[in-house]
């Protein structure tokens, strides 16, 4: 049972980057474990169904139910719990310095300023421009080192009686570019309709002691003396600016800046651009956009056929129902629209002109409150997904003295939570 069921989750989910919400402390591991814990004294004893159908909608059921989790808590105020809109990055010149806001929803920070002297810059190598239809290099074996991140790469080709400059220059972008190693190789012609290699680094800067990115090198000055691959005619220089007048380097014009905003210089400035918080429209709809997003791919659980066959899908799916429609008259007068299955579509336009006008604020509780009973019950769902499969009943609990069965659940425990808490 164990090996399909990770067989399944590492098809399905496996690929997916760990959330920041993947982490925790003593106190948020106690409060899981104490879930399960209660979950265990108040669950009857089942005879559990272990086929692979039963194993793969446990599975849905749970990550569906975590992302959504997931979302809740990003857009929940840290200390009150409150929803809170994403915020997003604003420039004062995005031509020259643009930002997207990497932070939570609930964190703030001061506008910056940044000033940017000198962009970092890639490496240049230009061959000698040749004639193309001359055949300059003899017929032969020849290759050439090239040393990029503290590796080196042998490359060898032949050349032939019948093969011009063209052709060996060709054959050489054609061996570069096709190794990825984070070279981009062009055989480029001049105003005189010469051709010459043009090997630029992908990466920008230097770091260290090492004035470039990368060389080459041959045993045969032939080799190199003829095509001139080997010399430097733009060096690699690494961006120059300033945040609130204090001075920084970066080998890269893409970087994180105080853990808030990533950050892209595209030009130099003459006056300060200024890079700040704000939460407007576009954001606010978005927000609500990805909520809803997450909450439909739990519902959507429920309705594919091939999870019909549980006694305890159509029981979620009530509950889904019963939770939207105690929301239904507020959300639908707001762009929000819950549908018969219990599914909600969202009027993005809407969503927007009430944000602009300043509608919003009329369904912010309801929306909170909407958001909070999501995320109880995504939590729910998550502890014990197997709640909602062909579980039959063999023994009920003793109402009046609960404890805890060390063989309920165990069959989750053993397939789900070694790798979650």
């Amino acid at each position: 049972m164990i090996s399909s069921a990770y067989s399944y989750y590492i098809s399905q989910y496996g690929w997916k980057s760990n959330s920041k919400y993947d982490t925790h402390t003593k106190n948020q591991l106690k409060n899981s474990y104490g879930r399960v814990l209660k979950t265990n004294s108040q669950t009857p004893t089942y005879k559990v169904d272990f086929s692979v159908a039963a194993q793969k909608y446990a599975i849905d059921l749970k990550e569906h139910a975590r992302q959504l989790c997931y979302i809740a808590k990003d857009l929940s105020d840290d200390k009150s719990g409150e929803m809170t809109f994403k915020k997003s990055a604003s420039s004062s010149n995005p031509e020259a310095v643009s930002a997207e806001f990497i932070g939570d929803s609930s964190s703030d920070c001061e506008p910056l300023e940044i000033s940017v002297s000198q962009l970092a810059t890639h490496q240049v190598n230009t061959g000698n421009f040749l004639q193309p239809n001359q055949k300059l290099l003899k017929p032969g074996t020849y290759s050439f080192d090239l040393n990029i991140n503290n590796l080196t790469y042998e490359f060898e080709f032949n050349v032939s009686e019948d093969e011009n400059n063209d052709d060996v220059e060709n054959k050489i972008a054609r061996l570069i570019n096709r190794s990825n190693i984070g070279l981009n190789c062009e055989v480029k012609t001049d105003s005189l309709e010469n051709k010459g290699l043009v090997i630029t680094s992908d990466a920008t800067g230097i770091s260290g002691i090492h004035s470039t990115i990368f060389s080459i090198k041959s045993d045969n000055s032939e080799l190199i003396n003829t095509l001139g691959m080997d010399r430097v005619s733009s060096y690699p220089y690494n961006a120059i600016f300033s945040v609130n007048g204090s001075e920084q380097y970066s080998p890269s014009n893409e970087f994180m800046l105080n853990k808030t905003f990533s950050v892209k210089l595209k030009q130099t400035t003459d006056e300060p651009v200024t890079l700040s918080l704000s939460t407007d429209d576009n954001s606010i709809a978005d927000s609500i956009d990805e909520l809803i997003s997450g909450y439909n791919g739990l519902v959507n659980v429920t309705e594919s056929d091939n999870n019909k066959i549980f006694e305890g899908n159509d029981r979620l799916k009530l509950e889904f129902s019963r939770i939207a429609s105690k929301y239904r008259t507020t959300l639908n007068n707001n762009g929000l629209k819950v549908e018969d299955d219990g599914s909600v579509s969202v009027d993005r336009q809407t969503v927007i002109e009430s944000a602009h006008n300043g509608t919003i604020d009329n369904i912010f509780n309801e929306l909170n409150n909407f958001k909070a009973a999501l995320m109880k019950k995504a939590e729910d769902i998550s502890t014990n997904p197997m709640n909602y499969v062909n579980n039959k009943i063999v023994a009920y609990k003793n109402p009046k003295y609960a404890f805890n069965d060390p063989y309920n659940l165990s069959a989750y425990s053993g397939m789900m939570f070694n790798d979650y808490c």
